[in-house]
């Protein structure tokens, strides 16, 4: 990098600006044209600074699936920034069809159907980039109306070909390679097995300035998702990197490579983050033979943006026991010097940018404020929304300039071996904490695990799903299933063993850890932790909604439950050994019912159980002897202790696990109470007795009742407009096992059975 004449005719200028995500908040009242007046000004820079071209480093657009508002925008300002009569000073010397595709027969200021003044060429980002039915981008509709040239896809990915685009202006030659994104783990194992091909001209290499652009994660997130410096070419001279969005536009040596890197940054504040603060600027870069030089241009249309820390226990005058009053007046001081701040800052802005661009938001636009307090040892947090209520008109994000986090605790050795320390950060970090407890990838490997779906893949699923939410692509689940058999079927029919009955299910198998094998290597299923991501998709193994402690107690409690229910079973039995066959089909039916609710197996029902709930059984009138009823107690008894007071070294569970114990405690006791009470009559005998007799006994249903039942609690008693019946559930038993409901009919004229009314299960 060396001193040059940008007005030699040998020189060669290029506007170059990065992530500049067009349509980000397009509905919001007052930040909803913040992106369009940026990048409005990106353009109106490279015409008042006479720039050659524009080179924009990927994500364009902020959606995937841009709107029709998003589009018309953006087609509106390269309309009228990028067409005219001027004349174009580039020369392109390589192959259209090899830099843009097979359907392009000219670059587009060459094209004799179009007038291009300004050529524009770009990348795709990970926001914009290729997807759905015809692998296609928003900006193939950019591209096809001749606004835009567009280069750098990739066709293979796991062998990347990257032929750069030869330029030429006097004596000075350019090859521009570009490289979209691409899955930092997919392409970071690519370069790592040297699978990246870099397509250097054949003649005169050394008179070639090399100049890449590439969108990718630059900071290390982790070991694979970002691509090193040293994984590029030596022979580069310059590198822009898009996709980070801290302006660090001033070229940076690497001495490694010996390769300067220029990080413009983005246009637009996507977070609320200390990078997004930084000063926003783009990169006018003049290249002259083999020297370059890059000046740095201000951006005026940026809402301004300031973000401070505040650790409530470093404040003299607050204390963990200080009131809620007292820590928002504080905090409210803090933010009104940090609106002046921002004030400050824009007339700082406004007169360091170009004179000639108008100011799109006014004289004194509402700020960007974010307080990230960290509330650790003691201190409580309040809502943010309501503290934002004071600053409604004054400020642009009054719902989130309050960030409330603690600061992580050390992770104990046993988590780090499990490798949930991760888990344990981001759960205590911050009011209201990061939403983990529901893994998209975790949900899916249950529900494979428990199904008969053998072709699929977990990561695999969770990738489509990924597509489907974050890019908007209906197709993506669809083509994830078709994509699944068709590989499993070649597999399978290119096995040199051959196909047989007995040894399908293993080769389904074996096809199916392969791909998964080759999904991990991809990185699918994993998510950028760092960016606003509307998924949390994790590769680790799979979180309960149940502790080890709960776990513990409720496999303790079943055993308790079945040799209370077993003993119940063989009193029962030796009580009256002239028992049917159909009696004893019907007692495996209803205690493998009661078995079957077995908590460890059904997670979600857990996590949803009510805070208390308990069951009362009313026992009928029936010639059951007394001795039932005192087995019946003796196993309650039991149980109860069990619940009420653990056994040594078994932890009580949480209450959401005694909920769910009480109720399968409940279920269970009734099935037992219905096994003794049917020693006297088969079972289609009581069950005709049951529906027949108008002066039963009922059980109370729960929930809110009508009429005079209303409130908790048992009811006894007859019955006038509600009706008890028995609805049958199909099983594979010879006999069907069948749960009595209660059948609420609401009629006020007192026609019972007139028609179907609103239902509910006794047994919730």
């Amino acid at each position: 990098m060396s001193a040059i004449e940008t007005d030699n005719e040998d020189t060669l200028s290029i506007l170059v600006a990065t992530d500049n995500h067009l349509g980000y908040m397009e509905r919001d009242p007052v930040r909803g044209l913040d992106s369009f007046s940026a990048f409005s000004e990106i353009l109106q820079l490279a015409q008042l600074h006479k720039a050659d071209m524009v080179l924009l480093g990927g994500d364009l657009f902020h959606d995937n699936r841009p709107s029709r508002k998003c589009l018309h925008q953006a087609m509106t300002q390269l309309r009228r920034t990028c067409l005219g009569d001027g004349r174009v000073g580039l020369e392109h010397l390589s192959d259209p069809s090899v830099d843009f595709g097979p359907q392009y027969m000219h670059v587009n200021y060459e094209d004799p159907n179009m007038n291009i003044a300004l050529p524009v060429f770009l990348i795709h980002g990970n926001h914009d980039d290729p997807s759905g039915d015809g692998n296609l981008s928003a900006i193939d509709v950019l591209a096809v109306n001749g606004l835009v040239n567009y280069f750098g896809r990739t066709h293979e990915v796991d062998n990347i070909r990257v032929s750069p685009v030869l330029l030429r202006k006097g004596r000075t030659h350019l090859a521009l390679f570009g490289l979209g994104n691409v899955r930092d783990e997919r392409l970071h194992r690519t370069m790592a097995r040297k699978h990246v091909t870099m397509c250097q001209p054949a003649e005169h290499a050394d008179e070639w300035f090399n100049l890449m652009v590439l969108h990718q994660n630059r900071v290390a997130h982790g070991p694979k998702n970002h691509i090193p410096e040293h994984f590029l070419s030596s022979f580069l001279d310059l590198v822009v990197w898009g996709h980070e969005h801290q302006c660090q536009v001033d070229p940076e040596y690497n001495h490694q490579r010996s390769f300067y890197v220029s990080q413009p940054g983005s246009s637009v504040a996507t977070a609320l983050s200390p990078g997004e603060a930084v000063a926003k600027h783009v990169a006018l870069l003049h290249i002259n033979r083999r020297n370059f030089k890059l000046e740095k241009l201000r951006l005026k249309n940026v809402r301004p943006f300031v973000i401070e820390d505040v650790v409530l226990a470093a404040v003299p005058s607050l204390s963990p026991q200080s009131s809620e009053a007292e820590i928002i007046e504080y905090l409210r001081r803090r933010v009104e010097a940090m609106i002046l701040r921002a004030q400050t800052q824009y007339r700082e802005q406004l007169d360091s940018g170009h004179a000639e661009i108008e100011s799109a938001l006014g004289e004194q636009p509402m700020p960007l404020v974010r307080v990230r307090v960290e509330y650790s040892g003691g201190f409580e947090s309040f809502h943010p929304q309501r503290f934002g209520l004071l600053f409604a008109d004054r400020v642009a994000n009054p719902r989130d300039i309050v960030y409330f986090y603690r600061k992580p605790r050390a992770s104990s050795m046993g988590s780090q071996r499990t490798g949930s320390s991760t888990q344990e950060t981001q759960s205590s970090r911050s009011v209201p904490a990061p939403v983990d407890a529901v893994h998209v990838e975790s949900l899916i490997s249950e529900f494979l695990d428990s199904s008969s779906m053998q072709m699929l893949v977990d990561l695999e699923l969770a990738e489509a799903i990924r597509l489907f939410v974050q890019k908007g692509d209906s197709d993506a689940i669809a083509h994830s299933l078709k994509s699944a058999v068709s590989d499993t079927q070649r597999r399978i029919l290119h096995d040199a063993s051959g196909v047989e009955e007995q040894t399908l299910g293993s080769q389904i198998e074996q096809a199916r850890i392969v791909r998964r094998e080759v999904a991990a290597a991809n990185g699918h299923g994993v998510v950028d932790k760092v960016r606003d991501d509307s998924m949390a998709v994790t590769v680790p193994g799979k979180r309960s909604a149940i502790n080890p402690a709960d776990r513990k107690a409720i496999k303790a409690f079943e055993q308790v439950a079945v040799t209370a229910a077993g003993s119940a079973d063989r009193d029962c039995s030796d009580r009256d050994g002239s028992a049917s066959n159909s009696d004893r089909e019907d007692n495996d039916e209803f205690r493998t019912a009661g078995e079957d609710l077995n908590p460890t197996k059904r997670t979600r029902t857990i996590s949803r159980a009510p805070a208390k709930r308990s069951l009362t059984i009313t026992k009928k009138r029936t010639t059951t002897s007394e001795s039932a009823d005192s087995d019946i107690a003796s196993e309650s008894s039991e149980i109860d202790d069990f619940v009420t007071k653990p056994k040594p070294g078994i932890s009580r569970p949480s209450r959401n696990a005694r909920s769910t114990l009480e109720t399968s405690r409940g279920s269970s006791l009734a099935s037992s109470a219905d096994e003794c009470t049917s020693v006297a009559e088969t079972p289609r005998a009581k069950r005709a007795r049951i529906v027949a007799s108008p002066e039963r006994e009922t059980r109370a249903s729960r929930g809110r009742g009508r009429g005079t039942t209303r409130g908790r609690g048992t009811t006894r008693g007859k019955r006038t407009a509600k009706q008890t019946t028995l609805l049958a559930f199909p099983s594979q038993s010879s006999s069907s096992s069948q749960m009595p409901v209660a059948l609420d009919i609401d009629d006020d004229s007192g026609n019972e059975g007139a028609g179907f009314g609103r239902f509910s299960f006794n047994r919730k």
